[in-house]
């Protein structure tokens, strides 16, 4: 699809909408909205445009639906598929300035945000007035409501409370033609519309631009602890798992971290937490009331001691945990800072094979002699796998790493599974959506793109191309 340049005239046109200071054109403004934090994608905007509310936003669409002009709005810009680079050019839209915490309505249990609020921020506003908001993204501090949205990000805490999906009960979004629809509300029930928020969520920017979002919340845990182990043998955590539902606790956290990603981010931090010599850990996460926290401790504290696991880590007060779950959210940048590029996935397959597809997985980058970070979310069967480039040299490096990602993949889809738990599709993953999507699947996804945006001009060349 052709689309039109952004002229001085546009830009004039775009400066009646906004004011003028926020409208950036010189190329040292605008470098940062190049990219996101997908390694090796760099595409950037003629214009970037900050936008402070809903009229705007509907205004701007209005004029590059008519002008056919590509337009990538953006949240944080911590994505890992590329879904926020404006891979056509044109305007990026940000809602960094649209970042106000509405209500927080504590009757209702609802909270009622901008799209351009920090996850950790909320998270903290929240925390003062007894209340949780349970998706915690590695990136929290940096990443935005709305951004989680459009990506229906997940967390470590989806074992026991899901993901953003679970939690989105309305929306107000412009359509690409500038049109306003406010779907869902602060209702626990709602069975009116098509199920727009269920589309919306996890859209990658591509069917419409959110520019109100209203959570459900949850009251804040009284108690929480946390726990590290090592084990030597990946059947452990197989039993482990096991004897979980077994026991039929329900953890808040069940991570996995192998030998190089702790090794790698002990270097990186320059912290050293005490942990046992192993080559997989675990980490669990309780939380709820004392009595029951006790209760769940006690039951980890079995299951432990049956799989001969004696030095375990555990943190019950804040410091620990922060200190924890610093050294989780660090894990990232040290696998990304070992090396000259990097190559994430986030597989996901039905938590019962994850062991099954990890001993598998290790087979397949083993063969192709890749250097492989894995961490992720053992207890809902959603694990990072990071191939680290050391080399400048190793030119056949990405068609090595591509041949693996395929093996991976089909892997995962026979036991379940699908190319993408938390991540998207974006730009990285759209040459294997016909892995996981058969053709019928994906021709309804671009007639639903059509039908909201028939002009393509809202985030283009994301999931698939028309």
């Amino acid at each position: 699809m052709d689309y039109q340049k952004i002229t001085p005239k546009i830009i004039r046109k775009i400066e009646e909408i906004v004011d003028k200071k926020y409208v950036l054109t010189d190329t040292q403004d605008t470098h940062p909205y190049s990219h996101d934090e997908t390694p090796g994608l760099n595409f950037p905007p003629e214009v970037v445009v900050k936008v402070k509310d809903t009229h705007q936003v509907a205004d701007l669409l209005k004029l590059c639906n008519k002008e056919r002009i590509p337009l990538t709005p953006r949240g944080g810009g911590t994505g890992l598929t590329g879904g926020a680079v404006p891979l056509m050019g044109g305007i990026v839209l940000t809602f960094e300035k649209m970042s106000k915490i509405k209500d927080i309505d504590k009757e209702n249990y609802i909270v009622v945000v901008e799209p351009g609020v920090i996850n950790g921020n909320l998270q903290r506003e929240l925390a003062k007035e007894g209340l949780f908001y349970p998706v915690n993204p590695a990136s929290m501090d940096s990443c935005t409501i709305g951004g989680n949205v459009a990506e229906s990000s997940s967390g470590a805490n989806a074992v026991k409370y899901g993901g953003t999906k679970e939690y989105v009960t309305g929306l107000e979004v412009v359509l690409p033609c500038g049109d306003l629809i406010k779907p869902g509300g602060r209702l626990v029930k709602n069975v009116t519309d098509y199920k727009f928020i269920q589309l919306l969520v996890g859209s990658e920017g591509t069917l419409a631009a959110i520019t109100e979002i209203t959570l459900r919340v949850v009251p804040l845990p009284e108690v929480k602890v946390d726990l590290i182990a090592g084990l030597d043998r990946l059947s452990s955590a197989y039993n482990i798992l096991r004897k979980i539902w077994e026991r039929k606790i329900i953890p808040t956290s069940i991570e996995y971290i192998d030998e190089v990603a702790i090794k790698t981010t002990k270097d990186y931090i320059q912290d050293d937490l005490s942990l046992p010599q192993a080559y997989h850990y675990i980490t669990i996460g309780i939380d709820g009331k004392e009595e029951e926290v006790n209760r769940n401790m006690e039951i980890l504290s079995d299951i432990f001691m049956q799989e001969n696991i004696q030095d375990v880590l555990v943190a019950e007060d804040r410091k620990a945990q922060e200190k924890l779950w610093k050294f989780r959210q660090s894990i990232r940048d040290a696998l990304l800072n070992s090396g000259t590029l990097m190559v994430e996935e986030d597989i996901v397959v039905p938590r019962s094979r994850i062991i099954e597809f990890m001993e598998k997985s290790k087979k397949v980058y083993q063969k192709y002699n890749l250097k492989t970070g894995v961490y992720g979310h053992l207890g809902d069967g959603n694990v990072h796998y990071n191939f680290i480039k050391t080399s400048s040299s190793e030119r056949e490096w990405e068609q090595r790493v591509e041949k693996a990602l395929s093996e991976l993949f089909k892997i995962a889809i026979s036991l379940g599974g699908k190319i993408s738990g938390e991540h998207g599709i974006g730009v990285t993953k759209k040459k294997f959506l016909h892995l996981a999507l058969n053709k019928a699947e994906i021709e309804l996804m671009r007639r639903t793109k059509i039908a909201f945006d028939p002009n393509n001009i809202l985030n283009p060349g994301k999931i698939f191309d028309l």
